[in-house]
């Protein structure tokens, strides 16, 4: 491979002989590293080329790391161990970078002194870290370097989403069933049995929405005990696909099976699994106008999972799919129920299975959860 290529920032790299002659330069400065030491944040030192040649105790403890030495030469999401980092030729250089807020301000602090972004990172075991960034330049011993301090803001910003998230989702319906209720009354007969059916939909939403979130807030906290049980997976997917179906009509939208869907026995945590499925099937909904068409599709995929697909043609933005399982993110801002997050949380965590998702022109928008059987 090409160690020149890129996608987003440079990936040229110092040698580690000049990394370590750096972390010299800084480690025989006490005083500055007693300050760093005592730092509050988690700090490191890096040379323009983004790489680690000084790290505090506190980032590394974070990254569960014991020497510092082990952290020499490499980049903050290599540190951390980034689903990205692997990527073409490593942290800065993927495609899915150029979203990324702690990038950006350590190329932007070279140009403006400093700068502060946040930034979502995810490892590859799905860990995921909310980050504050503040990168600075300083020069020692005439040599330039950043200064890059990291604050944890990770249950600060996923209890404000999902607050924003719950109060938002159970006014929108409470308004809703408020609506009905008024003018019920006051219509012909004919007319009242569709606004009633509606009616049932919402009270069974707002139901669905207070559960959904409730269950976040378990599983968030490691608190959840899964319940294993054999599952037939066409009469599970009918069954979550029902509940979705009258609302779907009543929005002039269809949800259908696919025909050559099958039929397999698997064991799975029911309660888990339909949520994530619920949410699938809702936002694929949401997501399209009136007279749309949303496919559901069920087989034993070529690698022996078990693949349970939701399609709809709206294509999703490509700025939006960089950021898909961010857990403070969404295509729909406040409007988004459970979210993508909790769907990846909870498959991954608890369901041995993985969640991912396909948009593009042509083809529209397919998200998988994969199952083993």
């Amino acid at each position: 491979m090409d160690n020149s290529l890129t996608c987003f920032a440079s990936a040229e790299r110092s040698p580690q002989s000049e990394v370590l002659r750096q972390h010299q330069l800084i480690a025989d400065n006490k005083d500055l590293v007693i300050f760093l030491n005592c730092a509050v944040s988690m700090l490191s030192v890096l040379n323009l080329n983004r790489q680690i040649v000084f790290a505090n105790e506190k980032i590394l403890k974070k990254a569960d790391i014991s020497d510092v030495h082990a952290a020499l030469g490499k980049r903050i999401g290599e540190l951390f161990v980034c689903r990205h980092s692997s990527e073409v030729n490593g942290c800065g250089t993927s495609s899915h970078c150029s979203a990324c807020g702690a990038i950006r301000t350590m190329l932007d602090c070279v140009k403006t002194i400093e700068a502060i972004e946040e930034c979502s990172l995810t490892s590859d075991q799905s860990v995921t870290l909310d980050l504050k960034v503040h990168s600075t330049c300083t020069m020692v011993h005439g040599e330039e370097f950043i200064i890059c301090s990291l604050f944890d803001i990770g249950n600060e910003k996923r209890r404000g989403v999902m607050e924003r998230i719950f109060f938002h989702d159970i006014m929108n319906t409470i308004n809703g069933i408020s609506g009905i209720a008024h003018v019920l009354p006051m219509m012909e007969s004919e007319k009242q049995s569709n606004y009633l059916s509606y009616l049932t939909r919402l009270t069974q939403s707002l139901v669905d929405d207070i559960q959904s979130h409730r269950l976040l807030a378990v599983v968030e906290k490691n608190e959840y005990r899964a319940t294993m049980r054999q599952i037939s997976s066409l009469d599970f997917v009918r069954e979550e696909m029902e509940k979705y179906r009258k609302l779907a009509l009543l929005e002039a939208k269809e949800v259908r099976l696919t025909d050559d869907s099958e039929d397999h026995d698997f064991v799975s945590d029911k309660t888990l699994l339909s949520c994530v499925l619920d949410n699938m099937i809702k936002n694929a909904i949401e997501a399209e106008p009136a007279g749309a068409l949303i496919e559901v599709d069920v087989r034993i995929a070529d690698d022996g999972y078990l693949r349970i697909s939701v399609h709809n043609d709206t294509v999703i933005q490509e700025t939006d799919q960089l950021q898909m399982f961010s857990p403070s993110f969404s295509t729909k801002s406040d409007k988004r129920r459970l979210g993508t997050y909790a769907m990846k949380l909870f498959t991954e965590k608890y369901l041995n299975g993985t969640v991912g998702f396909e948009s593009r022109e042509g083809k529209g928008t397919a998200f998988t959860i994969r199952l083993p059987v």
